[in-house]
């Protein structure tokens, strides 16, 4: 069989790429050794946001009695992961549908390359081959295991044991304070682990973000429960789940239920070394603006191709690298990468972090504004939270914004936008916003930086 292009692996990625070149009017095949929708659906973003909803639902019914609403409640895991099990399963028939309506061809196998132009797929019944102009490699990542205390779905949990919600453990170490630990760590708390511990080898909860809003964030979660060990490195487990960890010089010696190891996820690209592929050093693949590799004719999309490793990410390079491939002139935007923690509140970010900035040389103005002034915040109980927008002083745009609310998730489409239209601080300020929304926290921010935010004393 003859196509313009064979993408391997069906993410957020590649689902979105065999769309958009099928839309092109390209001849699309995609291979997927799994499930359609790839980790991202199954058991990933998707079914982590179902629990993280659940979760939050159940904790604020049992915390109702401010609103005036009583009675006891029971949390039935069994039902709980059955509709979560339903929320996945009918976006992966929806993205079949969507695949199958654009008569994009679907070969369920494993998938390796030997020479360009040609795919094999290696299914239960053989091996099929694909001829094809194009290749994309789309392949994804998988779980980083931390050595000596490898993941074996009893005592010591990866995500995707996690993710299965087996059962709610009374104590709790969650390795790694990055997106995924965090995520987990306050579901488990909310539903009812009675403790929970992060611990993190960096000096600041997800390492990477702007520090001021960091720290803030951490001590929102604290508030809510969780515990905190910084610059800490977990140095022996017993059998019994007694865990050792050192944190800033300082030896704890604990015992707990289950370890969930949450520290990154590694390119799955080792089947490609031999194409003589350009990879980093950790063994992510390089590829130049179109998304090709330095052999013509081979993309590569996603997580395979490089942090940050985020669905959007995959998916916007997804429809970059098939736009080329039908011969259009197509790039992207990397400064406006937005990326979500979805606990409560949600921890939005786009651009850069404050201490970047001055980094990178740039006279830097920040505008904050809490969510305790916002009249939606207090009407949805006086959740903690913060917007900050850091700006260039010298020409007023915006280089990065940061919100700690509710619906922070979406709040940073609006600031992405800002960074893609090069947008000042004054344009946001300037933009009526509704009211009462969460969103006015990024107006009221906005106008901070020049001292002109209605609702604080600037």
């Amino acid at each position: 069989m003859k196509y313009d292009v064979v993408i391997i692996g069906s993410g957020p990625g590649g689902y979105v790429a065999a769309i958009r070149a099928a839309q092109l009017g390209l001849k699309v095949a995609i291979v997927e050794r799994w499930k359609l929708g790839g980790v991202c659906l199954n058991v990933g973003c998707i079914p982590t946001k179902a629990l993280l909803h659940a979760s939050h639902i159940y904790h604020e019914a049992k915390n109702g009695e401010k609103y005036g609403i009583k009675g006891s409640l029971e949390l039935d895991i069994a039902k709980t992961n059955k509709w979560k099990e339903g929320v996945v399963d009918k976006l992966v028939k929806g993205v079949e549908f969507l695949l199958k309506n654009q008569k994009v061809e679907i070969f369920y196998g494993e998938g390796f390359v030997e020479r360009p132009n040609e795919v094999k797929v290696k299914t239960n019944k053989g091996v099929e081959t694909l001829e094809t102009k194009n290749i994309i490699i789309a392949t994804g990542s998988r779980i980083r295991e931390l050595k000596g205390f490898e993941a074996d779905g009893k005592l010591i949990w990866n995500s995707d044991h996690a993710v299965s919600f087996p059962e709610i453990p009374e104590s709790l170490l969650v390795v790694g304070a990055g997106a995924v630990g965090l995520e987990f760590a306050q579901f488990y708390k909310m539903v009812g682990s009675k403790r929970v511990v992060v611990i993190d080898i960096a000096d600041q909860i997800v390492p990477g973000m702007d520090g001021e809003m960091a720290r803030y964030y951490q001590r929102v979660l604290k508030k809510g429960g969780l515990e905190f060990y910084l610059r800490a490195t977990l140095k022996d487990v017993s059998e019994d789940g007694t865990a050792v960890f050192v944190s800033e010089g300082k030896e704890y010696r604990e015992r707990f239920d289950k370890i969930l190891v949450a520290i990154g996820r590694i390119p799955n690209s080792e089947g490609f070394k031999h194409l003589g592929i350009n990879m980093d050093e950790k063994g992510f693949i390089k590829t130049d603006d179109r998304m090709e590799t330095n052999v013509k004719g081979i993309y590569a999309i996603g997580d395979v191709s490089g942090p940050p490793l985020l669905a959007h990410k995959a998916s916007k390079e997804g429809i970059v690298a098939v736009e080329n491939i039908a011969g259009l002139y197509s790039r992207a935007s990397w400064r406006g990468i937005p990326s979500v923690i979805y606990t409560y509140p949600e921890f939005a970010s786009v651009g850069f972090g404050e201490e970047q900035a001055k980094e990178l040389g740039y006279n830097v103005k920040v505008g904050r504004f809490p969510l305790s002034a916002s009249g939606r915040a207090l009407t949805m109980g006086g959740v903690d939270g913060l917007a900050k927008v850091v700006v260039d002083a010298d020409t007023d745009e915006i280089l990065g914004v940061h919100i700690i609310a509710p619906e922070a998730s979406s709040l940073i489409a609006e600031a992405t936008l800002a960074l893609e239209v090069m947008a000042s601080a004054e344009d946001i300020d300037l933009t009526i916003h509704p009211h009462p929304t969460i969103s006015e926290i990024l107006m009221e921010a906005a106008g901070n930086v020049h001292k002109r935010a209605i609702h604080i004393i600037n």
